[in-house]
Formats: C-alpha cells, structure tokens, sequence
C-alpha cells in the first residue's frame, strides 16, 4: 500500500489516482470520461484489496472537487469508512491501534467533506511549459556568412531531443535532429561550402540532411560515425 501516514492522501496509491485525474483535468478533458479511463487504467488498483480503499477515496476526492462526485464512487466510499472496512486493511498491515485512531479521524472528516457539495469545481491549470536549449556548439564558417549550431532542448526539465541547424543573416533550415541524449556529436567546416559532422555511430537520426542550401549559398555535409 505503501503508506506514508494516515491523512487521506498520505499514501503513494491515492496520490497516483488523484494527480492523474488532475493531469488529464488541467489538459481539459471532461470529469466523467477522465474517471472512466482511471478505473479502466488502474483497474488492478480499484480490485486489489490493499489499494481499493485509497483509490476510490483518491478518486472521490478529484471528483468531488470538480464538482463531479458519481454517487456510485460515494456509496461506495461511504461504505467502506462507516463499515470500518479501511480500518480492517490498515489492521491487518500491522497498524497499532493509536494509528487506527488517527485514520478513524482522517476518515470521518474526509466523508463529512464530500458529502457536502462544493461551492464551485477546482480551477484548471494551465500545464506548465519551460523551454530551454543547452549550447553543444556554435561554430561560425570560414566566409563568415553563416552559423552551424547543435543545442540539446528540454521541456519541463526533461530531455527532448538534440538537433542542429545552419543560419545566415536572413534565415536558416535544420540540419539534423535525434532522441537519445549524452550522444557524442560534433563538427567542423573543411570550407565554407563542406560541413564534416562527427558523431556517435549508435545515433539514430530522425533527420539527417547532406546538403544545405540558402539563397544561392549551397554546400554538402558529410557525415562520420565513429
């Protein structure tokens, strides 16, 4: 079950429920279709006899604070806190019985505040989005004219991919791109119309250009793996 304390979401169970609810929720997806695709995602979950419990009450909660509480889910919640069935789980994964007596209040309070309907649903939240660019190389050709650079991006401080690209004064196009981060790549201009691109020959590149082109000035690029 992997509990962290005896407050309703003060388990790893209840917070993978509630947060991928809310994950869905902020994208601005309906309440009802994002519960149906919980339960059917983490079906094991709702079944299984430790994590059940958590589940639902995850579940509820989402609801409940979207103004979209089934009354399905809360009958069911209901009757596992006034049966004792939670209580019975925690005992029988060797809760003592000052614990049990924390989780009885977490319990009665949790019920009492779902079965009050909410003022108004949960404000969505626009997902975050940083971007940001790691600088492998900036390498300028020997006419001066144009720019070779290969940046890895992130997104949300998670790789993305690296890529590469060619500019000029008024414009420029990509080179290549890959997926696999920490890649050995680099580069150098044997002359102002040859790119040579050094590179780790286990990179799979889902682009790969061998020539460049940009208002007259035209060149190719070769490529070495190693």
């Amino acid at each position: 079950m992997g509990t962290w304390n005896t407050k309703i979401n003060g388990n790893d169970t209840f917070q993978d429920i509630y947060q991928n609810f809310f994950d869905a929720y902020n994208q601005g997806k309906e309440p009802a279709d994002i519960s149906k695709q919980i339960q059917d995602d983490y079906a094991e979950m709702f079944e299984d006899s430790d994590d059940r419990n958590n589940s639902l009450f995850g579940l509820a909660l989402a609801q409940w604070e979207t103004k979209s509480l089934d009354q399905t889910i809360y009958k069911q919640v209901k009757e596992i806190i006034e049966s004792g069935n939670d209580l019975e789980v925690w005992k029988g994964l060797g809760a003592d019985s000052k614990t049990l007596e924390k989780r009885k209040k977490e319990l009665d309070k949790f019920l009492i505040q779902i079965s009050t309907v909410r003022e108004k649903p949960k404000r969505r939240v626009r997902p975050k989005f940083e971007y940001a660019a790691n600088h492998l190389l900036t390498l300028p050709a020997p006419d001066g004219q144009k720019t070779f650079e290969i940046l890895e991006s992130y997104v949300n401080g998670e790789y993305k991919d690296t890529s590469s690209g060619i500019t000029w004064a008024g414009g420029g196009g990509s080179v290549f791109y890959f997926y696999t981060k920490g890649k050995f790549v680099t580069a150098r201009w044997v002359d102002s119309q040859t790119l040579e691109i050094r590179h780790d020959k286990t990179i799979e590149f889902a682009k790969k250009d061998e020539t460049f082109y940009f208002c007259g000035d035209q060149g190719v690029i070769k490529y070495i793996a190693e």
